[in-house]
């Protein structure tokens, strides 16, 4: 039986069978066990063509059916514009069918009673514009767009008085790399004094190797290029503060300082969002999952469920760390106090699940087959 209703709204549903008879959807014990999940951490790692969208739409539909949050409780990230719309789109015609929410949009998400569905980086961007202040960051920073990104650091390099030896690629690659360097720092968050100290150590240590094939040969001479590399990232860094703008690198860098170092946010957020699910969760960079554990994890307990799949991961190239998946029971642990005891029925559940997404019972923890079945929670990682 749900939990009574603690959001003010009219529980509907109160057997997870009334929910398959509203969408018509005849969802697996594996995807009903993390449709109807407790208001606790959970991660959810399935493979493409599961149905990974449409159990967290349902998700949403049983969390307010059954009265345990109110729609615009409910906050939901992905990566796209497009992934996002679509996204909001199941969610609401889920909660239109159910008869629960309009099936249509409203203009105000909030005010209309809707879940607020958006990219990582537009909350990013509205997380900054609420709460920059409180990290110095003043509310005429503007958004570089790409284009004019490549511009001001083609600008300067251009000015760079130079020499830059090491550097060979053409001027156009320069100013890719200096971007590309720029950006991994900042999904990384590793300061370029950090990463000067590691290069020049590195060639410190080789200086007495014997390198003996081609590819070591190549090491010395890429740590040089990237620390003169690293003086351009420094000075076109400069032009930026110096124009008052940002790029997607720094909102996301300085989203997570205000996770780490302003808790209070955190706080407001929690209390706003009783809810939060994270779509393509294995495409979140080192930065973005600070930010994301730093509001809504680090024991807290709050009610995230974080959807992905390992052998989709096309974000590397940029600082995305699959990882984050493996490691989420670390970065959203339920407080010990808070974990039900296992029960036999909890343990077959979870057995159930191992059986049907592995052929065998080896680790690492098994994935949901590829285009069958739907997700499952992995053993060991809801709380």
């Amino acid at each position: 039986m749900p939990p009574a209703s603690v959001s003010g709204v009219t529980p509907r549903l109160t057997d997870p069978e009334q929910l398959k008879e509203l969408l018509g959807i005849p969802f697996t014990p594996e995807q009903t066990a993390c449709i109807t999940a407790p208001l606790a951490p959970q991660v959810i790692v399935a493979g493409a063509g599961s149905g990974k969208t449409t159990v967290m739409a349902a998700r949403v539909v049983w969390l307010v059916g059954t009265g345990q949050v109110a729609p615009e409780q409910v906050l939901g990230l992905t990566f796209t514009n497009k992934a996002a719309g679509e996204l909001a789109e199941r969610v609401r015609r889920a909660l239109g069918e159910a008869g629960i929410a309009p099936g249509e949009p409203q203009d105000d998400a909030a005010a209309g009673g809707e879940p607020q569905i958006s990219t990582y980086h537009a909350f990013a961007g509205r997380l900054l514009k609420e709460h920059g202040l409180r990290i110095g960051l003043e509310p005429t920073a503007r958004l570089l767009a790409d284009a004019t990104r490549f511009q001001l650091a083609a600008r300067v390099l251009a000015a760079s008085p130079g020499p830059h030896p090491a550097l060979t690629r053409s001027f156009a690659d320069l100013v890719a790399d200096l971007l590309a360097l720029d950006g991994e720092l900042s999904e990384h968050l590793v300061t370029p004094s950090r990463l000067r100290a590691h290069d020049r150590e590195l060639l410190t240590a080789l200086e007495g190797a014997r390198l003996t094939n081609a590819d070591l040969r190549k090491v010395p001479d890429a740590a040089r290029a990237r620390l003169e590399l690293l003086g351009l990232v420094e000075a076109y860094r400069r032009e930026k503060n110096r124009r008052d703008l940002l790029d997607f690198g720094d909102q996301i860098a300085l989203c997570a300082e205000l996770a780490r170092t302003r808790p209070e946010v955190g706080r407001i957020l929690r209390e706003q969002f009783a809810v939060v699910l994270l779509d393509e969760y294995q495409d979140t960079s080192v930065a973005q999952r600070i930010l994301l554990a730093g509001l809504f994890g680090g024991g807290t307990g709050h009610a995230v469920t974080a959807v992905g799949d390992p052998c989709q991961a096309i974000y590397g190239w940029r600082g995305a760390s699959v990882a984050n998946l493996d490691d989420f029971p670390a970065h959203f642990p339920t407080p010990t106090a808070a974990r039900p005891a296992a029960t036999p029925s909890a343990r077959t559940a979870a057995a159930a699940a191992a059986s049907s997404t592995s052929p065998t019972p080896s680790p690492p923890p098994a994935r949901a087959p590829r285009g069958r079945g739907g997700p499952a929670p992995r053993p060991g990682r809801r709380a």
